[in-house]
C-alpha cells in the first residue's frame, strides 16, 4: 500500500496550478471566501463548504479521521479521540478545538473528545486544521495542532435547512437550520440537531455496547461590529468498557452538557481595537457497575487492593471558565503589529463523588484533591514585518502567569515565542517555515489521576520545527511539510496514574499532499506520510488516502480510501487499516437531494488498543464498523 501511494505521488507530482498567493486570503472553487484563514499560521488543511458536502461527511470525527500525521481511535468511555502520529492515547492537550473564535475543548482535561469533537457538519461552513503554535490572532491557548471550525453564515444561508440521516444500524440523526437577515444590519443562525448512534463489539460471548444520543444547538447574532456565539450541547452514552477490569462492565451510563456564550466588539472606524467574553459550564456525570470490580487510580490503594477496589462508582462534576480580552492592531511602515491581554479562570467543583467496594462499604471520596481554581494572566505580541514584497517576517511573543489554588500544583510563570518567514520565490513555488518554543500545562485531570510515586506533575515543554513548500504549475499542486517536534516532561498514563517521563520525546515526518484538478466538476486528492517516534509505537505512524469527487449534471460523487500502517504492541499485533468510502448525492431540484454513503466497506478499520489494570491483559477492539447511510436535504 505504501509504494502504491508512493507511485502515486511521483505520477502526480509531474502534473502542476498558479500558485494560491501565501501571502493572501484563500478562495475556494465553490467560491466560498475562507476569509478567516491565516496563513502566518503555518501549515495549514482547509476543507471547504463543498468539499464537505460531495464527501458527506457526518460529523466533525468523521473529517478527522483522514486528517495526516494523526490518529483517530475510540477511548475506553468510547468516544472519539485524536492524538500524534504513533501514539494512542485516551485524551490530550495537544489539539484545541475551536468554533468561530471561541475553544470548546473540556475544560477538565482539555480535549475535544467528549461532545463537541462529534458536531454536524451540517452545522459547519468549513474547518481549518494548523500544524504548530498559531498566530496570537486566533486564540490564547497553547497546543499542537488547533483545528477551527467555523459555523455557516446566516447572511449566506439566508433561508431554512432540514437534514435527516438514516443507517443500517438504526443509527439517524435530525438537523434543522434556519437563518434570516434582520434590520440595521443584523443577521441571525440557529441551529439544531439530535442525533441517535447504535454500535456494539464482542468480547468473550459477551456485547459491549456503545449507543449513544446526543443534541447540539447553536445560535449567532451578528453586525459589522458585533458577534454573539451560543452553543449548547448534551450527550447520553453507554460507557463503553468504562474502568472495567474485565471490559465488560454489568451497568452503567455518562452523561455531559456543555453551554458557552462567547462576544465580540470592534471598536474605531478600522475594526483594530477588539474586546471579547465568553463563559463555559461543562457539567458531567458517571456511573458505572461491575461485578469484577474496576480499576479507578485516585481510588485503589495496591497494597490493599481488596478492599479499595470499588465494584460501584459515581460522580458529578461541574467546570466553568470565564474568559476575557482585550487586543489591539497597528500597521507602520512595513510592521503589522498585534497586541493583546487575556485573563481565563478555571474552576472544577465535585458535586459528588463516591464508590462502594466488595464488603458493601460506601466511601464519599468527594474531592480528590484542592486543585480546583486555575487564575491565568496573558500578555501577547506579534510583529509580522514585510522584508519584501514576497518576504514576510513573523515572531510572536507571549508571557504566563499562573495561579492556582491548593498546594498540588505550584503558581508559575510560562513564556511562548515563534519565529518563522514566508517566502514566495515565484508564481509558482512557495515556502514557509516556522520555530516555536511552547508548553502545555497540567490538567485537573493530571492532577487528579496523577500517579502516588509522582510528587508532582510538571508543565510539558515542546520545541516545533516545521518547513513547508508549495510547488503549483496547471491543473496540480503540491504541498511538502517536514515537521520536528521535541518534548520535554511528557505526562504519559501509567496504569498506576500519570507520570512525567524522564526522557525527551521526540518525533519528526514528512507529509506529502497533492490534489489535481481534472476540470471545474472533478478532482483528485492524495496524502502521504511517515513518522517517527523514539519510543515505543502504540499506533499507526505511517498513513494516507486518495480522495475522488465531482459532480456531473444532477449526481454529486465521491470515493476515498483512508490508509493506516499495521503495528505492534505488546502482545497484541493491529493490521493495516483500509477505510472505503464511496457516495452519491441526487440534487432531484436545487433544493431537494438524496444521498446514499457506504463507509468502511473493505471493513478493514482501525483499531484501538484496551489495557485493565496493572500486569492486565491486552486486547484491541476495531474502530468503526461497515455501515451504510442514506440521506434527505430540503432546502426551503
Amino acid at each position: 500500500m505504501r509504494l502504491l501511494f508512493i507511485s502515486l505521488f511521483i505520477i502526480s507530482s509531474l502534473f502542476s496550478t498558479e500558485l494560491e498567493n501565501l501571502l493572501k486570503e484563500y478562495e475556494s472553487s465553490s467560491k466560498n471566501s475562507l476569509k478567516t484563514l491565516n496563513e502566518k499560521m503555518g501549515y495549514v488543511i482547509v476543507y471547504t463548504k463543498e468539499e464537505l458536502e460531495l464527501m458527506q461527511y457526518n460529523n466533525l470525527s468523521d473529517v478527522l479521521k483522514e486528517i495526516p500525521a494523526n490518529n483517530s481511535n475510540i477511548n475506553r468511555f468510547g468516544l472519539n479521540t485524536i492524538s500524534l502520529s504513533g501514539s494512542k492515547t485516551d485524551v490530550t492537550g495537544f489539539f484545541r478545538l475551536y468554533i468561530n473564535d471561541h475553544e470548546v475543548s473540556a475544560i477538565y482535561n482539555q480535549s475535544p473528545s467528549l461532545t463537541w469533537l462529534q458536531m454536524p457538519v451540517s452545522m459547519i461552513d468549513h474547518i481549518e486544521v494548523y500544524y504548530g503554535e498559531g498566530s496570537f490572532t486566533l486564540g490564547n491557548e497553547t497546543g499542537i495542532q488547533f483545528i477551527r471550525v467555523y459555523t455557516k453564515d446566516a447572511k449566506k444561508e439566508n433561508g431554512n435547512e432540514l437534514y435527516v440521516t438514516q443507517s443500517n444500524k438504526s443509527s439517524n440523526s435530525q438537523s434543522f437550520t434556519h437563518s434570516s437577515l434582520l434590520g440595521n444590519g443584523w443577521a441571525y443562525l440557529l441551529h439544531f440537531t439530535n442525533n441517535n448512534s447504535f454500535s456494539k463489539r464482542e468480547y468473550n460471548s459477551s456485547s459491549i455496547n456503545n449507543n449513544l444520543n446526543s443534541q447540539y444547538f447553536f445560535i449567532n447574532l451578528n453586525n459589522e461590529k458585533s458577534n454573539i456565539d451560543i452553543g449548547y450541547s448534551k450527550i447520553e452514552k453507554d460507557i463503553y468498557t468504562g474502568y472495567s477490569s474485565d471490559f465488560i462492565p454489568s451497568d452503567g451510563e455518562l452523561d455531559s452538557s456543555n453551554f458557552f456564550i462567547h462576544t465580540s466588539r470592534y471598536f474605531l472606524k478600522d475594526n483594530s481595537l477588539k474586546a471579547t467574553f465568553s463563559y463555559d459550564i461543562n457539567n458531567f456525570t458517571y456511573e458505572e457497575k461491575n461485578k469484577e470490580g474496576m480499576f479507578i487510580v485516585p481510588i485503589i490503594d495496591l497494597s490493599k487492593v481488596g478492599l479499595t477496589m470499588p465494584k460501584e462508582y459515581n460522580e458529578d462534576i461541574k467546570l466553568t471558565k470565564l474568559s476575557s480580552s482585550l487586543s489591539k492592531e497597528f500597521n507602520f511602515d512595513r510592521h503589522e503589529v498585534f497586541t493583546a491581554i487575556n485573563f481565563k479562570r478555571e474552576e472544577y467543583k465535585t458535586n459528588n463523588r463516591e464508590a462502594i467496594n466488595f464488603l458493601g462499604n460506601k466511601n464519599d471520596i468527594g474531592q480528590y484533591n484542592n486543585f480546583d481554581r486555575t487564575n491565568v494572566f496573558s500578555f501577547m505580541f506579534q510583529d509580522d514585518y514585510k522584508l519584501f514584497d514576497n518576504l514576510h517576517l513573523i515572531a510572536n511573543y507571549k508571557i504566563d502567569k499562573y495561579e492556582r489554588a491548593g498546594e498540588v500544583l505550584k503558581d508559575e510563570t510560562q513564556q511562548l515565542y515563534r519565529v518563522g518567514a514566508i517566502y514566495l520565490l515565484n508564481d509558482y513555488l512557495g515556502f514557509k517555515s516556522f520555530y516555536t518554543k511552547s508548553y502545555i500545562p497540567p490538567t485537573f485531570y493530571n492532577i487528579d489521576f496523577k500517579s502516588n510515586n509522582s510528587e508532582e506533575i510538571d508543565t510539558q515543554k515542546y520545541k516545533y520545527f516545521t518547513f513547508a513548500s508549495v510547488f503549483t504549475f496547471g491543473n496540480s499542486k503540491l504541498n511538502i511539510d517536514y515537521y520536528k517536534v521535541n518534548i520535554d516532561d511528557f505526562v504519559y498514563l501509567t496504569p498506576i496514574g500519570f507520570v512525567n517521563i524522564e526522557d525527551r520525546i521526540k518525533t519528526s515526518g514528512v507529509i506529502f499532499d497533492y490534489e489535481y484538478i481534472i476540470n471545474k466538476n472533478n478532482k483528485i486528492k492524495l496524502n502521504y506520510y511517515t513518522s517517527n517516534l523514539n519510543t515505543k509505537l502504540n499506533n499507526s505512524n505511517k498513513g494516507g488516502f486518495l480522495k475522488y469527487m465531482g459532480k456531473y449534471e444532477k449526481i454529486d460523487y465521491f470515493a476515498s480510501l483512508i490508509y493506516k500502517n499495521s503495528y505492534e504492541y505488546l502482545d497484541v499485533e493491529i493490521d493495516d487499516s483500509y477505510n472505503l468510502n464511496l457516495g452519491f448525492t441526487y440534487n432531484y431540484t436545487k433544493n431537494l437531494s438524496f444521498s446514499l454513503k457506504a463507509e468502511n466497506l473493505s471493513n478493514k478499520s482501525t483499531a484501538s488498543l484496551f489495557n485493565n489494570g496493572i500486569g492486565g491483559e491486552n486486547i484491541s477492539f476495531e474502530d468503526y464498523e461497515k455501515k451504510v447511510t442514506f440521506g434527505i436535504r430540503w432546502l426551503f
